[in-house]
């Protein structure tokens, strides 16, 4: 419990709440929500870590109810393709959800109470030293997305590694952004680097500007300790400070839902969008400045369309009223081509059989025929596992998929060094298991090569990061609050 807080505390208060709402609402699904949505916080969120098992929880959470909160205000489900039962749908996602967090927590358990020395020696806490140099090093790293687009599938078969070794960028971000919270100094460095990281972004075919976003907000989060006696103080701070950035990027997700989304799609697949970093901002701002009417003159219909992109359990429901009706269980087919995927690296096994789309598992599993040519559409890796076993091996599969994580979040404790770069490769390594629609073969693999690369990535260049960083001891960082040391006691007269 002292490297988990919030367990007992919240789990009370939660079950407060949920009944509060339940006994309000007079229903058993929206306080069931809220309270999956606590405990699933407070089972997760580890002491002096970046809070990104709670971030995973909670967006997961946000796709699985929002299209039901949505459809309780308004009357109907926001919806391209007719789903089947939601309420169950939301039901069981929900407890699905829960047992990830379980799983999780177990496993930390496992790691940290068996295994003691997998923890290793104990690391002084780290600081940097030098803000203005890791400022400009990410500066000069990051200035080469204004001259060329780099896209990472170009490098046949060894697209994940080079992707995650790209992301070695977003691991002295995140340092540079958790210093400048962490000394209260230099938040030009952050905003700056922050707005430097998400201009090139613009006018991509999928939404990328998102990433370094919901980084910062991890990174602002991580200030956030519920646990110390006056956290309302430096929460209600962080929220002040962070209340103008969210202002801001609700009014940009919400411009690109009105119109820049669609365009951009329909400009790529026609060829009609350059390939110069410059070229691609200049067609986004194009769009941005036409779409800004249709987000006065028609909110309602852009925030229908928001909901319906954020929630993703129509397919899920679908899944269920399929299988085993019109297709049988698949008996383990889909879990076993993702762990035979997982652990043979295309650049070890260049023989390795394709992936099929996701789309091809949508159409089987749902008897929807869904477009499998230029989108590929996935019935997310919680209705995988029950299209693979049923209720109950979908249980089991989620649980076990939980404690696998919490192996590699354990393994990046151990080997990514001080808790500073520990924590960045936290959320580098696990944002690429935050989508409840993601497809467990992706998100497997994905999650192994991550682990992996970013551990020998930092191996590589953990002393280069602390001499252009001047990586020190908090205690001797310049400025650093040192407390004074205790006077030594009186000696008696006798002695």
């Amino acid at each position: 419990m002292g490297r988990y807080p919030l367990t007992v505390p919240w789990l009370f208060a939660g079950t407060l709440i949920a009944g509060f709402i339940g006994v309000l609402s007079d229903s058993f699904l929206p306080a069931y929500a809220v309270l999956v949505l606590i405990a699933g916080i407070a089972i997760t969120w580890r002491r002096g870590e970046a809070p990104i098992f709670a971030f995973v929880i909670s967006y997961q959470w946000m796709a699985i109810t929002i299209g039901y909160w949505y459809e309780r205000v308004y009357g109907f489900f926001p919806s391209t393709y007719r789903p089947g039962d939601v309420e169950v749908t939301v039901l069981l996602a929900l407890t699905g959800l829960l047992v990830l967090a379980i799983g999780l927590r177990f496993m930390s358990w496992i790691v940290d109470r068996l295994t003691p020395a997998f923890r290793g020696p104990a690391r002084p806490e780290m600081g940097v030293g030098n803000l203005k140099g890791l400022f400009l090093l990410i500066v000069a790293l990051y200035a080469v997305d204004y001259v060329v687009v780099i896209n990472p599938k170009t490098f046949a078969g060894f697209d994940a590694i080079v992707e995650r070794v790209l992301d070695l960028r977003q691991v002295l971000l995140l340092v540079l952004w958790y210093e400048v919270l962490r000394q209260r100094a230099g938040f030009f460095f952050m905003w700056a680097s922050l707005l430097w990281v998400f201009v090139p972004r613009l006018g991509a075919y999928y939404s990328d500007f998102k990433s370094p976003l919901i980084m910062v907000a991890i990174v602002l989060a991580s200030s956030w300790r519920p646990w110390d006696p006056y956290w309302w103080r430096r929460g209600l701070a962080t929220a002040l400070r962070a209340a103008p950035v969210v202002a801001a990027l609700m009014f940009f997700v919400l411009v690109w839902q009105a119109g820049v989304k669609q365009e951009t799609r329909r400009a790529y697949d026609r060829d009609l969008v350059g390939q110069s970093p410059s070229e691609r901002i200049a067609f986004f701002l194009t769009n941005a400045k036409d779409a800004l009417p249709t987000v006065f003159e028609d909110t309602g219909g852009v925030v229908e369309g928001l909901v319906e992109r954020l929630s993703y359990i129509t397919f899920f429901s679908l899944t269920l009223d399929h299988v085993p009706a019109r297709e049988p269980f698949a008996g383990g087919e889909l879990l076993r081509m993702a762990v035979l995927n997982g652990f043979m690296p295309r650049f070890l096994f260049p023989d390795k059989p394709v992936l099929p789309s996701d789309s091809t598992f949508t159409r089987r599993f749902t008897g929807i025929m869904v477009p499998e040519e230029a989108t590929s559409i996935s019935i997310g890796y919680m209705a995988e596992f029950y299209a693979d076993w049923g209720l109950t091996g979908m249980f089991v599969s989620v649980f076990g998929f939980g404690c696998w994580m919490a192996l590699g979040a354990a393994a990046v404790r151990r080997f990514a060094g001080p808790a500073l770069l520990a924590n960045a490769a936290l959320i580098m390594v696990f944002l690429r298991v935050a989508e409840f629609e993601t497809q467990f073969v992706k998100a497997f693999g994905g999650l192994n090569i991550a682990v992996i690369v970013i551990l020998v990535t930092l191996a590589i260049s953990r002393g280069w990061i602390a001499r252009i960083g001047h990586l020190v001891p908090v205690e001797a960082r310049p400025g650093a609050n040192v407390a004074p040391a205790p006077l030594p006691e009186a000696r008696s007269e006798s002695a």
